[in-house]
């Protein structure tokens, strides 16, 4: 994937993908980053990726279905989605459209999504 391919950096930290996600999401930038983080994660072979959204200020219906698909694509690859950081305006909104996020497991905060990441990972051993 070429660096003009990329919507958002993605970090790798103990077999998992950090994704701090920095920009506002519209429908064709969620769909770039769908691409992007399933490339990821086949070629790191990640067991989780954390979404830090502490930065964006609108998740709509479409873009929450979106990261859904995309969580939902990523466990059929092994792999566990651990969404971080919403701020109240987004969980307000997100509430009110009745949106549920399947797939996703939700954190206060990163040292909450590593904790939770850590617990899938020890889940997932005994399996």
């Amino acid at each position: 994937m070429s660096f003009e391919d990329r919507v958002v950096p993605i970090m790798q930290v103990d077999g998992y993908l950090l994704v701090p996600i920095q920009i506002d999401l519209d429908d064709r930038t969620v769909g770039r980053l769908q691409q992007q983080l399933l490339k990821e994660i086949e070629r790191t072979r990640a067991r989780a990726v954390i979404l830090d959204v502490r930065m964006v200020e609108v998740i709509d219906s479409y873009i929450s279905y979106t990261l859904s698909e995309t969580a939902a694509m990523a466990r059929l690859m092994g792999c566990r989605t651990v969404l971080c950081g919403i701020q109240p305006p987004v969980a307000l909104t997100l509430a009110q459209m009745g949106v549920t996020l399947q797939e996703v497991a939700v954190a206060r905060n990163l040292e909450h999504a590593l904790v939770l990441a850590g617990s899938f990972q020890e889940r997932d051993k005994g399996v």
